[in-house]
C-alpha cells in the first residue's frame, strides 16, 4: 500500500481518497479510521441551566432519551441536547452505538458489561459511577462489536 500526498493551493475543502482494486477489509477499517479520527474532534452542542456547551466526542459516556429530551451524559454532568436521538445516531462514529430504542452509548468508554439474560443487560462505565442498560435485541450486536475491536488491539 502507497500513501502520497498532494498539495493544491485552490482547493476549498481537504479530501482524503482511498484507491483500491477492492473493498477490503484492510480498506475498509483504514476508512473506518480515518473517519473516527475526523470525527474525534467533532463537538456536540449541548446546554445545561441556560448556559450552551461545546462537547467533543471522546467526553460524551452515553446519550439517551428522557421523556420529550435528549440528554448527554459525561463522566461528571448531564447536559441536554436539542437534537434528537436518530439524527445523533446517524452522525456519531463508530465507537457510538445505540443499544436499546431510548439509549446510544461510547463503546470506548464501557468497563464492564453484567449480563442478565431475562431483561436488560447493565453497562458500567471508566472513571464514573453512571450505567446504561442494553436491551436484549441489541445485545448480541454490541458484544460482537466489542470482540472486533478487541481483536483490531
Amino acid at each position: 500500500m502507497k500513501i502520497r500526498i498532494e498539495i493544491e493551493e485552490g482547493i476549498e475543502e481537504e479530501e482524503v481518497v482511498i484507491r483500491c482494486r477492492e473493498l477490503s477489509d484492510e480498506v475498509v477499517t483504514l476508512q473506518r479510521q480515518i473517519g473516527d479520527k475526523l470525527n474525534s474532534k467533532m463537538q456536540i452542542e449541548v446546554s445545561k441551566r441556560d448556559i450552551t456547551y461545546y462537547l467533543t466526542l471522546d467526553e460524551i459516556y452515553f446519550l439517551e432519551t428522557e421523556e420529550n429530551l435528549v440528554v448527554v451524559h459525561t463522566a461528571a454532568d448531564i447536559y441536554e441536547t436539542k437534537q434528537r436521538l436518530y439524527e445523533l445516531e446517524d452522525m456519531l462514529p463508530g465507537c457510538f452505538m445505540r443499544v436499546s430504542k431510548s439509549t446510544i452509548i461510547n463503546t470506548d468508554k464501557i468497563r464492564s458489561i453484567q449480563k442478565n439474560i431475562t431483561g436488560a443487560s447493565k453497562v458500567e462505565f471508566n472513571a464514573t459511577k453512571k450505567c446504561a442498560f442494553v436491551s436484549r435485541n441489541y445485545f448480541k450486536v454490541l458484544m460482537s462489536k466489542l470482540e472486533e475491536k478487541r481483536l483490531k488491539k
